[in-house]
């Protein structure tokens, strides 16, 4: 494009008109308060349109009022009809409409479309003159600051032609434009320079190189036609001493000529950078279509959208179950993808819990440790039960974690034989070990729901975040969690139950193993007690004799009263069989409860969204989650517009 700038009554109007064959409105109430873009364009049809293009980052009031400016269509743009509408988008200045700041100059464009079968595709902007001296009751600093800025920014572009207007009754070293126009185009590359006004000197115009000078009309001339005024100026350059410029640099036709050759030279030069722009934009669309996705006008295009999404859904989730992390790029997005890691986390966890904090007495002098397992926030970040409410519904409820017994667990297995006495001689009573074991893993049902929810929750959370990673657009992924969300509630249950089913059959069932080490931890545990109570004996050593030696005596002794022996036997048996059952029911829960029922298992809650689930709705479903709203497919059709136009232009570039 064409960018014309310089003082104000440089003449910038005056050459515009010579080069449009426009009418510029010279009337001085009327001085260019805003940049006026001139866009010509080869069409069949003669139209005229005139608009206003807001500039950025204005508020909302200002955006409103230039949108009811509209597009107005034009008969023609004569001269009155080219004042009307300067004075109409004043008169919105001057009314404080906020279209225009008031009394001020403004970013936002008045454009003016011309569409004929006469015209090539140019396109001319008029800029503000500049200005070094603010006029009281018109014009402040702040204008001549925002002037610049305006004058700057379209000067910046390396692919606009830079058209410096400079009166010849001026010192062109004093002109601000010539230093600006230098600025931004330091080779002068894309910049001419053009003389007005040479009829108010009478020498020395003539002699600056390099510029190409026009003789406007004067204001006597203005009811002259074009042709008119062409003729008078092309006499006025035969003239002495206008006689003895060049014919190449003189008059409106060599300013054309000139503009022409130097259009095409510009054009040249940023031939490779358009063609990597419109690359460059043919691939942001392409992304923007990507998100938006296919068409989804029809049952049959609605259910292929999902079915697609439902595949990458079960891709994605194959490979975090699998730990394929290296597959997909989401596996570096967020933690909460890597999911069997976190499940793995999360087991150990619960075995450590279980293991130091699941009993509810020591066994022999083993304490509690209240700082070796957290029981608080899993490890990976995720959102709240608040962010999921209706997960509330099934994990709500938990039983209070029991409070550790203060006694000696000799005390109390002691406490317990005595009270469970009844008539069994040199036997004890048969529901005292499973009452002993009830007590000491009353802390199990506890760790384990805890476990359990912790578990629900990470699952719930990365169905959630893959069904939207997989949508990438939010409001069909919302009314897909929406349908999701009910046939996910019944298995998070079910997994529970088998959770609360495994506590009770451990706790409360009969007490079974056929693990071998049973027996040999309590044949261990007896002889560790026999050997203590030895080793306190006095003995002594024979001459070359390995082991010490006791007497009959002392060893018979150290046999205890029989509910002494009974009582430590119950202890025995108690903390082996404890160490079994609870590495078996860790194993349980996790295989069964968290494995088989929320994981792998083949109705678990990760595959509960599949092709299959897809297949089963109907079309009004379909409609209803994966319909397009009006303003997705009227944004999709000016997309894929706007897309074919860039391949269109790709294609021409590369001829």
């Amino acid at each position: 494009q064409l960018v014309v700038v310089g003082d104000q009554s440089s003449g910038k109007s005056s050459v515009l008109e010579g080069l449009t064959g426009l009418p510029f409105p010279r009337d001085s109430g009327l001085c260019t308060r805003f940049p006026t873009q001139i866009v010509f364009k080869r069409s069949k049809i003669l139209t005229t349109e005139a608009s206003i293009m807001a500039a950025h980052g204005q508020d909302g009031s200002k955006v409103n009022a230039i949108a009811k400016f509209g597009k107005k269509q034009l008969k023609a743009l004569d001269q009155k009809t080219f004042s009307d509408i300067l004075a109409e988008v004043n008169a919105y200045s001057k009314a404080d409409s906020a279209l225009l700041t008031l009394s001020s100059f403004s970013h936002n464009i008045l454009k003016f479309e011309l569409s004929g079968p006469e015209y090539e595709h140019f396109s001319v902007v008029d800029l503000p003159g500049l200005f070094r001296k603010p006029t009281v009751g018109q014009t402040t600093k702040v204008d001549m600051d925002l002037v610049r800025q305006m004058v700057g920014k379209h000067l910046s572009n390396p692919r606009s032609i830079i058209l410096a207007v400079v009166p010849a009754n001026v010192d062109i070293a004093t002109q601000e434009i010539i230093q600006m126009a230098e600025d931004a185009d330091p080779r002068g590359q894309r910049t001419l320079g053009v003389l007005t006004k040479p009829d108010l000197v009478d020498k020395g115009a003539e002699d600056k190189l390099g510029y190409t000078i026009v003789c406007n009309r004067s204001q006597s001339d203005l009811s002259i036609t074009f042709n008119e005024r062409n003729t008078k100026e092309v006499a006025f350059f035969t003239l002495d001493p206008w006689s003895s410029i060049p014919k190449e640099r003189a008059g409106i036709k060599a300013l054309k000529h000139r503009l022409n050759n130097l259009l095409v030279d510009v054009t040249r030069r940023s031939f490779q950078g358009v063609a990597v722009d419109i690359r460059g934009r043919i691939g942001k669309l392409e992304q923007q279509l990507k998100i938006i996705g296919p068409a989804r006008q029809t049952a049959y295009e609605q259910r292929n959208h999902l079915i697609n999404i439902a595949s990458k859904f079960r891709e994605i989730t194959t490979k975090a179950i699998d730990a394929y992390y290296n597959r997909d790029e989401c596996f570096e997005m967020d933690d909460i993808f890597r999911l069997a890691t976190l499940v793995m986390e999360m087991n150990e966890d619960f075995s450590e819990t279980v293991n130091k904090k699941g009993f509810t007495r020591a066994f022999g002098g083993v304490g509690r440790t209240d700082d070796a397992v957290s029981l608080g926030s899993p490890r990976s970040p995720g959102r709240s039960p608040d962010q999921y409410p209706e997960l509330r519904s099934i994990i709500a409820h938990a039983e209070p974690l029991p409070e550790p017994a203060q006694d000696d667990i000799m005390e109390w297995v002691t406490y317990k034989y005595n009270r469970s006495k009844g008539f069994e001689i040199g036997t004890t009573n048969p529901s005292l070990m499973p009452s002993l074991f009830a007590e000491q893993s009353r802390a199990w049902g506890f760790h384990t729901h805890h476990h359990m929810t912790k578990v629900i929750r990470k699952i719930h959370h990365f169905n959630y975040k893959v069904l939207q990673y997989c949508c990438n657009d939010d409001v069909l992924c919302e009314r897909l969690w929406d349908r999701l969300v009910q046939p996910l509630l019944p298995l998070y249950k079910k997994a529970l139950e088998q959770a609360s089913f495994l506590v009770e059959i451990e706790r409360h069932g009969n007490l079974i193993t056929m693990n071998h080490y049973f027996a040999e931890n309590v044949r261990k545990a007896r002889e560790a007690r026999l050997k203590l109570q030895l080793e306190a004996l006095n003995s002594w050593q024979t001459e070359g004799g390995s082991e010490p030696l006791l007497r009959l005596k002392d060893i018979l002794g150290v046999v205890t009263s029989n509910d002494d022996h009974m009582i430590q036997d119950l202890h025995d048996t108690l903390k082996s069989y404890y160490k079994v059952a609870r590495k078996r029911f860790v194993d349980a829960v996790c295989l069964q409860a968290v494995d088989h029922f929320l994981v792998s298992g083949k109705t678990s809650p990760l595959w509960i969204f599949s092709p299959q689930f897809i297949s089963k709705m109907s079309d009004a479903e379909l409609h209803q989650i994966a319909g397009d709203e009006d303003e997705t497919v009227r944004r999709r059709v000016m997309l894929k517009t706007e897309l074919g136009s860039l391949r269109a232009g790709e294609k021409i570039l590369e001829i």
